[in-house]
């Protein structure tokens, strides 16, 4: 199933099962929680191969979930959620990101927030402060939900990576009225590193009957271990044509930034050259919700 599709991690929401548990099957590992049979539940698919890097999995609620990963000393954090519907009281919602805030406490600042937010987030306004956490290819209207979603993600420095890829409008809406006649965009990415973010998109067809879609997000992780001492370590060979490619598109960017001083030493321009090389070599992993 995760072959199928290409991902290395899918976060679940409305897994509709009871308890706590981390299954290992053949292929994937499986973590839930849920608290109500066949009603909320969040939780996570991880492909078998990556079993040596998770760190930990832990359920704030029903609703809440975070899972650490650690790659070459690198934690990263994802969390998934469930939001309340549009139906729900202000203190049903109030609760649920009550619950999120303790999740994002023991995150660390590497952070994924995905999930079914149940909420709006519309077209970027004129707002300056808006810049950082929307981009400009946002979809549909705000409402509520969406307005405190944004002024969470403000808050958290979190930017809602959906609104930030170009995509067709009917490669946009993420959500499907019962009856079929209203398409909202309400499940999304953010992320505290958004320049890791290669991609973001909506896939259809994913073999499931489901009211949702899902998203995405191609997320570059750094191949080169961090470590306190001095030595330096030769990066890891580009094995194949995808790492090839990735690898030239990365040097393409980090050359176009690159900056130099008039009064700049040939040295000085040398080691910009030489980090600028090594920070190209990343790895990719691919993280999706559903």
């Amino acid at each position: 199933m995760l072959q199928k599709i290409k991902i290395d991690i899918l976060g679940l929401a409305e897994v509709r099962r009871k308890g706590y548990a981390i299954e290992e099957h053949e292929d994937y590992i499986f973590c839930y929680k849920g608290e109500t049979p066949g009603l909320h539940g969040v939780g996570f698919l991880i492909k078998k191969e990556h079993k040596n890097i998770i760190v930990s999995f832990t359920a704030f609620s029903d609703r809440v979930a975070l899972l650490k990963m650690e790659y070459n000393n690198q934690l990263l954090a994802i969390i998934q959620v469930y939001a309340p519907t549009a139906n729900a009281t202000d203190e049903e919602i109030n609760s649920f990101y009550e619950y999120l805030q303790v999740a994002q406490s023991q995150a660390g600042d590497n952070i994924f927030l995905i999930g079914d937010f149940n909420a709006k987030v519309g077209q970027h306004t004129t707002q300056d402060s808006e810049n950082f956490v929307l981009g400009k290819f946002g979809y549909g209207n705000r409402n509520k939900r969406g307005e405190k979603l944004i002024q969470h993600a403000l808050e958290y420095k979190l930017t809602i990576m959906n609104s930030f890829f170009k995509a067709r409008k009917n490669r946009k809406w993420t959500w499907l009225s019962p009856c079929g006649n209203y398409k909202n965009e309400i499940d999304f990415i953010l992320s505290s590193h958004p320049t890791r973010i290669r991609n973001v998109e909506v896939l259809h067809g994913f073999g499931f009957r489901s009211d949702h879609r899902l998203v995405r997000a191609t997320y570059m992780l750094d191949q080169r271990k961090k470590s306190r001492t001095s030595f330096k370590s030769q990066p890891k060979p580009l094995k194949t044509d995808e790492d090839k490619s990735t690898y030239l598109k990365n040097l393409e960017i980090n050359l176009h930034q690159l900056e130099t001083e008039q009064e700049e030493d040939i040295q000085t321009f040398y080691n910009k050259l030489a980090n600028i090389i090594n920070t190209s070599l990343v790895r990719r992993l691919r993280v999706i919700m559903k």
